[in-house]
């Protein structure tokens, strides 16, 4: 579903430049903790649940549409998290910045599935996508991946079985892990609709 533009989520980044990361900077103190990257958090539950629960390590969400970055940066802000900083440009661009074994970990939370085959390169589960990880994580880093969509999942299991990493997990049905994960919105309305939820989970 398209999210429709709002005025004042955009205008909301521009309010709050100790939150928003433009520029990529990695000499700021922030990238100097242990990080880890959320890709497409959408309103920010995830990120915000692994944040307060973790906050030793810092956590980077990358956010294309501006609207949907701005409105999680409203619940971030709210929240008083320190620990978050939000990235409303498109990876394809912010992942030429990161030098290689950067992040502790990658979360890949319902992303866009791109159904149609002619988008597949699309998909942030691509073969050119995964083996950016793969140089981007540390020795021993992971990637989750949770997603609702058949097609998205069969497709991931195919193009990491042309990769390095290692699975650790695979799950079709994936029984919410209460200690270690944290629901996004999208998770808790397909749990509330009885949908099965697949996660797999990779290790470098």
């Amino acid at each position: 579903m398209r999210t429709k533009y709002k005025q004042w989520a955009v205008d909301y980044l521009d309010e709050h430049p100790e939150l928003v990361v433009r520029d990529l900077d990695l000499s700021d103190d922030f990238f100097k903790k242990p990080i880890s990257i959320e890709i497409g958090p959408g309103k920010g539950e995830f990120i915000l649940g692994k944040a307060n629960a973790n906050p030793d390590i810092n956590f980077l969400a990358v956010e294309k549409n501006r609207t949907v970055a701005g409105q999680m940066s409203k619940i971030l802000v709210e929240s008083g998290v320190k620990n978050v900083r939000v990235c409303p440009l498109d990876f394809s661009k912010v992942c030429e910045v990161f030098s290689k074994e950067f992040f502790e970990n990658i979360y890949l939370n319902f992303v866009d599935p791109w159904p149609k085959k002619k988008h597949a390169k699309r998909r942030l589960t691509f073969i050119t996508f995964l083996n950016k990880y793969y140089e981007m994580l540390k020795s021993g880093g992971r990637i989750y991946f949770k997603s609702d969509n058949d097609i998205l999942y069969e497709f991931t299991l195919e193009e990491l079985a042309k990769t390095k990493f290692i699975v650790e997990e695979n799950l079709l049905d994936y029984k919410f892990d209460e200690a270690n994960d944290v629901m996004t919105g999208y998770e808790t309305k397909f749990r509330g609709l009885g949908q099965p939820i697949h996660r797999i989970v990779v290790r470098k």
